[in-house]
Parts: structure tokens; C-alpha cells; sequence
């Protein structure tokens, strides 16, 4: 969506770029290449990339960029941006926010985002998500949030970023190290402010409900979706995954299995489909074990495969009450 934008002054990529430039290039052209970005969106202005603090100055223009076009090794990272000029949209954890010049915006790598910029000009700092936590235990409550630079604790963030860019040449491993776990300290007073406006933890746990089920959903035919797959695709504990569903009907699993379940009741049904085997259908929907299959068939809709297949070609419904949408009943659910 455009929205409109301050003239911004030309500011074309270093020619010839010195050691500490080459190495930030490097890795922002690696961070940026999911994107399948046009060339010249993003161009490095200036920036350093050590073994753990990353930062960079960055012209960009127009264009999205979202969690599903980053490649999995950043996804331990998340990147604190200060916008110097034009605006940044960022969403996450289902809030919106507008990152204004000489405002800060938060964005955790691990989890769903997506970042509209128009014409802009930002510094970012590429922090290990696991240092940030520990000075930002609710990580999630202030992403995608503007982060006023012009109160007091953020002041000092500003300054401390000023200083980073402006010393960018004569940066050490050993000072990078440190400031890595300064930063997030000094994020963690910036965002005192805006504790009133965390979304409540009945509404957190919704998003996550859902982050859980829209990734399920994706990749139920992977015969390996497991608890442990799904918390880390969404960037959610296992632990946390059960405590999650512990006041659902059923737990993550057995939805887990209503569902594919219900895939394979509905294509067994399809005329289309009559010439594919039952156990191509079922291996198609992550059953491995046929006979497995069969049985939670049965269990969940009181027929056999084969049978329910051969009722639904002469139009004829099974005396359980079966979902026509694809959902999975209570009923059924239960009996798994």
C-alpha cells in the first residue's frame, strides 16, 4: 500500500569497499537472498558483520519482505531497525505498527512477519535471538511496535546506534562482543513505555493457536510432523505447544491425526480419485503404517476404509455422522 514518503537524498553504494564492508555486505547479500529481491532494492550504505553483532545502514526501495522468504539460519535472530528517513510497516504477532523517522521497530525473526517499506532509510542491528530473551522475556509483547526514539531510555539506544555506525571501521570482535549484550539491556528500558499497550495473554495464546494450526494444515502430508517439528516451525517450546492445547478437547496430536484422517475420508469419497489406491491416499495424508490407518479409521468413523469408499460410490451415507467440510467433528476427534 504506498502511503506517502519525504524526499530522500541520493545516497548511492560505496565504490571499493573497505575490509569491514566487504564482510557486511556478505552477509546482508545472504540475508536478502530468500527475498528474490529485484537489484538495487536494498543497497548497503555502510555496516559490520562479526561472528555475533551484525549491523547495517540500508537504502531501500518499495518493496515486501516477509518471514516466508527467510532461510531457516536466521531464524535465531531478530532485527532491531531504526528508521533515519521514509516509513517501514511491520506486522506480527497480529498487530500492525508504522515505524516513523527516529523511531525504533523490533522485529523476532523466529516468528511470522511481514515488513512493507516505501522509499526508506533505516539502520539495522542483527542481534542472536537468545541474548535478547534474556533481557526481553516477553520478546513478543513489543515487536512490530514503534518504538519512540525521542523519550529518555530509547535517547540513549539512539545514541548508542549513532555511535556504532559512526565507529563501524574501527570495530573490534572483542567490542562487538560486548555490545551484543548491551544492546538488548538497553532495548529492554526502551520498551518499559509501551507495556500498556501488550496484547492480554488470553489474545496471545489465540495467535499462537493459530500459528500452530495454519503450519499443522501446510504439512500434514509430511509423514514426520510431530511436536517437536511443529514448535520449531513456529518458534514455540514443545513444552509450551501441550500446555497450549491443554484446554482443547483433545491434544495437539490426536487433532493432528482427526485431521489427516478427515483429508483421507473426504478423497476416499471423490469419484475423481477412484482409481487411486487406498494406501496411496492414506501415504499421501502421512499414514505410514497401513494397518494403523485402518484401525483409526474404524475408531473415528465406525466403517472401514474400503467399506466407506464403496458406500460413498453408491451415494449412500454411513449411519456416523461424518463432517462435509473437511473438519472433524467432536465425536470423531474424541475417539481417536
Amino acid at each position: 500500500m504506498p502511503y506517502p514518503q519525504p524526499a530522500l537524498r541520493p545516497v548511492p553504494p560505496l565504490s571499493a569497499p573497505r575490509e569491514h564492508l566487504a564482510a557486511a555486505q556478505r552477509f546482508w547479500d545472504t540475508f536478502g537472498q530468500g527475498a528474490a529481491r529485484q537489484p538495487g532494492q536494498t543497497v548497503l550504505l555502510d555496516g559490520y558483520a562479526g561472528h555475533r553483532l551484525r549491523f547495517a545502514t540500508l537504502s531501500h526501495t518499495p518493496h515486501v519482505f516477509s518471514s516466508d522468504q527467510l532461510s531457516r539460519e536466521h531464524r535465531h535472530a531478530a532485527l532491531l531497525v531504526l528508521q533515519l528517513e521514509g516509513e517501514s510497516r511491520i506486522e506480527q504477532h497480529g498487530r500492525r505498527g508504522t515505524i516513523s523517522p527516529g523511531n525504533f521497530g523490533l522485529i523476532d525473526l523466529s516468528r511470522p512477519f511481514r515488513v512493507e517499506t516505501g522509499r526508506s532509510l533505516i539502520q539495522a542491528a542483527y542481534l542472536p535471538l537468545a541474548v535478547l530473551r534474556d533481557a526481553v522475556p516477553r520478546l513478543e509483547q513489543v515487536t512490530a511496535l514503534p518504538l519512540s526514539g525521542h523519550v529518555v531510555a530509547a535517547a540513549f539506544l539512539r545514541s548508542l546506534f549513532r555511535d556504532l555506525f559512526d565507529r563501524a571501521e574501527e570495530m573490534t570482535e572483542a567490542v562487538a562482543d560486548r555490545l551484543v549484550e548491551a544492546i538488548p539491556h538497553m532495548l529492554a528500558a526502551a520498551t518499559v513505555a509501551v507495556g500498556e499497550v501488550s496484547p492480554p495473554p488470553s489474545q496471545l495464546r489465540q495467535h499462537h493457536k493459530e500459528q500452530v494450526r495454519r503450519f499443522v494444515r501446510e504439512h500434514l502430508a509430511d509423514p514426520a510432523l510431530c511436536a517437536e517439528m511443529i514448535g520449531k516451525g513456529v518458534g514455540l517450546s514443545t513444552s509450551y505447544l501441550f500446555e497450549l492445547f491443554a484446554d482443547e478437547d483433545i491434544t495437539l496430536m490426536r487433532w493432528v491425526r482427526a485431521e489427516r484422517l478427515a483429508r483421507c475420508q473426504r478423497e476416499l469419497a471423490d469419484a475423481s480419485l477412484r482409481y487411486r489406491s487406498i494406501s496411496h491416499i492414506a501415504q499421501a495424508w502421512g499414514f505410514g503404517d497401513m494397518t494403523h490407518f485402518g484401525r483409526s479409521f474404524r475408531e473415528a468413523y465406525g466403517i472401514s476404509p474400503r467399506s466407506w469408499r464403496q458406500t460413498a460410490r453408491l451415494d449412500v451415507q454411513p449411519s456416523k455422522e461424518t463432517p462435509s467440510d473437511g473438519g472433524v467433528s467432536l465425536h470423531v476427534a474424541t475417539g481417536i
